[in-house]
């Protein structure tokens, strides 16, 4: 018994001095667990076929806190032993969480994407961050067969199942393939932003199939169409008749006519340059001028009819100020001296109330430009620099016309 204790005795002092037990002030030893080292983990079982893992992580350089990232797993003790060394890669790869996220849910993921865009760290068009926080409203709020909102689910246990329900859910509402499939990009996005904080190992979206887009027709008006609503229009307004005389010469988007400032036009070489648009950030944004849909520039040769047109802006604006108009005022400003934009639903607008009795749209002036260059025979290639599309883009919408090329074939096929 004697030799026991004194061994106990010289355990505990060097467990005392090792500081795994320190003596409280009473007198008594109190056991003092050791800290574990950045870059361990452990695996804790906490129900059948259920295991938490977690690492520990350098402390926070902001509140020198420590920091433990945690998963849930579900399987084997194989699977969790997997899933503990990819979370302590991610550590080494620094891809975890830095400072603290409640992104543990589908919804929390969402919502940090959008805080990485509304932050800057993530580019995204302003009339995006309009369409993403609409699209992740009504993802978070769907509920799938089972009964659970798809905004709920545990990012750890989210799975390509659920998600194919969520759009399943989303189709028998009343939601267009379309809408979907916005959604879906979104989804995705916000999916790979968490994988790459360390929030979840692998992005399920990408198992899961999106509904298929329905590939339609564009309408294309015919020249004497053109031609007859562009007479109306000067009639009611000789400014909204130069700016869609423009768009129907160039194939613009409109966004980026009403972005065209002086400084984009060479009269005298008769080109433009095209490398802005205005766009609704929406509140708290309002209307912004941005980097082209493509974010490329690109320069488009002007015809005689584009040429007329804003020569009559120019003089327009010299006969209103005594001046030529400045390199940074707008063509077709929201304002007489072209300091402001005009909006996007002003353009909308004044379109509706010049144009008359005719239907034809602004998008529908460049279905126009693209059928009737493809029509003339030039390239998809060529026609897809103008417009500023990809190839890709432009032969999924226009290759059903008939155009050159498919007459010059059919004729082989003359009896």
């Amino acid at each position: 018994m004697e030799e026991s204790a004194r061994r106990s005795t010289i355990v505990l002092y060097y467990r005392i001095m090792s500081g795994t037990q320190k003596p409280s002030e009473s007198g008594a030893v109190r056991t003092v667990e050791r800290r574990r080292q950045r870059g361990s983990g452990g695996i804790l079982q906490v129900g059948d076929q259920v295991w938490r893992v977690d690492v520990e992580l350098a402390r926070d350089s902001v509140t020198t806190r420590r920091r433990r990232v945690s998963r849930t797993v579900r399987g084997t003790r194989e699977e969790a032993e997997l899933a503990l060394a990819r979370l302590k890669v991610a550590g080494h790869e620094k891809r975890l969480p830095s400072g603290g996220t409640n992104a543990r849910s589908v919804s929390g993921a969402l919502e940090l994407y959008l805080q990485t865009a509304e932050s800057g760290s993530l580019e995204l068009a302003p009339r995006t961050v309009i369409t993403s926080k609409s699209a992740i409203k009504v993802m978070g709020s769907t509920e799938l067969p089972d009964g659970r909102k798809f905004g709920a689910i545990p990012l750890s246990r989210l799975t390509w199942q659920d998600i194919e329900h969520l759009y399943g859910a989303m189709r028998v509402s009343g939601r267009g393939a379309e809408w979907i499939r916005r959604c879906a990009t979104v989804l995705t996005r916000g999916l790979d932003l968490a994988r790459k904080r360390g929030l979840i190992d692998a992005n399920p979206s990408k198992d899961a199939v999106r509904p298929k887009s329905v590939r339609k027709k564009p309408f294309a008006p015919s020249e004497a169409e053109v031609r007859k609503v562009l007479t109306t229009v000067a009639a009611k307004d000789p400014q909204m008749a130069n700016l869609a005389t423009v768009l129907a010469s160039t194939g613009m988007r409109t966004g980026e006519v009403l972005g065209l400032q002086w400084a984009d036009v060479q009269l005298e070489a008769g080109e433009v340059h095209i490398a802005a648009a205005i766009t609704d950030g929406g509140p708290g944004v309002g209307v912004v001028r941005k980097s082209t849909k493509r974010a490329d520039w690109r320069d488009v040769p002007l015809t005689g009819a584009a040429l007329s047109a804003l020569q009559r802006q120019a003089d327009r604006y010299e006969k209103l100020f005594g001046q030529r108009p400045p390199p940074t005022a707008y063509i077709f400003g929201g304002s007489p001296d072209g300091v402001d934009p005009l909006r996007p639903d002003g353009l909308s607008h004044g379109w509706a109330q010049s144009r008359g009795k005719s239907t034809l749209t602004l998008l529908d002036l460049r279905h126009y430009v693209a059928t009737a260059m493809l029509d003339a025979g030039e390239s998809y290639r060529t026609v897809a620099d103008i417009l500023g599309n990809s190839e890709a883009t432009l032969r999924l919408h226009y290759d059903g016309r008939t155009g050159i090329e498919k007459r010059k074939a059919i004729t082989a096929l003359e009896l």
